[in-house]
């Protein structure tokens, strides 16, 4: 993508890649210096909060190491790929440790969720959030992208009504810009799991709303009857 630097070309010392973030605790108190790492390539800052290997290496060691850590998600997919329920259809083996090789791809990171549990949410300074996993982990990881670059940032009050991680218009320099003006979307479906139902066809609308009752699941949404698709993509999710 024109947005990004390759691993060969990008150069960057570490000591340019830290950012000085002053703030004020108090009206009498001293301003505190935070280091903010940036980055051009979204699994340093993931590796940054979620690695503790990465966080004690010396800033010099750290560009080989994401190097090592992508090449080394991929051999680890390759071993375990059928433990993760992935559809072999569209989330193939060889196509995802493809893209691990590679940086900044919307295939990867919808792995990166699952590796390291978060739902990762990719977003910028005008309140656009795209959620990349279908999932709902406990934790979630937000990362800000700015002047080509990713930063890791603070939510911690937020709702869920994230924007459509597959958007199609817009442009980088518009505050309103889509997810893929920032990675490469190299997948057109993020529903990459194994479905616990069979297609939709197969089935009643009693039989989706037995399916429901045993699982728990709620058949009114606001006092009137959720239909046949809302319970069945329900009972999915729930599954996943």
């Amino acid at each position: 993508m024109e947005h990004f630097l390759s691993y060969s070309d990008s150069n960057d010392r570490y000591a340019d890649k830290i950012t000085t973030n002053k703030y004020t605790q108090g009206e009498n108190e001293t301003k505190v210096n935070t280091n903010i790492l940036k980055s051009k390539n979204i699994l340093e800052i993931i590796l940054s909060q979620k690695d503790y290997n990465y966080q004690i290496l010396e800033n010099s060691e750290k560009k080989s190491y994401v190097t090592k850590k992508s090449l080394d998600l991929s051999t680890f997919l390759d071993l375990n790929y059928d433990n993760y329920n992935y559809s072999k259809k569209k989330f193939s083996k060889s196509m995802v440790c493809n893209s691990l090789q590679g940086m900044n791809n919307l295939t990867s990171i919808l792995f990166y969720n699952d590796y390291y549990n978060v739902n990762i949410v990719i977003c910028n300074k005008a309140n656009k959030f795209y959620k990349t996993s279908v999932k709902e982990y406990p934790e979630y990881l937000f990362i800000q992208y700015d002047n080509n670059q990713f930063t890791h940032m603070e939510q911690e009050n937020f709702d869920n009504n994230f924007d459509d991680i597959l958007e199609v218009s817009g442009d980088v320099k518009d505050p309103k810009y889509t997810l893929k003006d920032v990675i490469n979307i190299d997948i057109k479906d993020t529903m990459i799991y194994n479905l616990f139902l069979k297609p939709i066809s197969n089935y009643k609308l009693d039989d989706i709303v037995t399916i429901a009752k045993e699982n728990n699941i709620d058949l009114m949404n606001n006092g009137k009857k959720k239909n046949k698709k809302t319970l069945y993509d329900e009972i999915n999710f729930m599954k996943l």
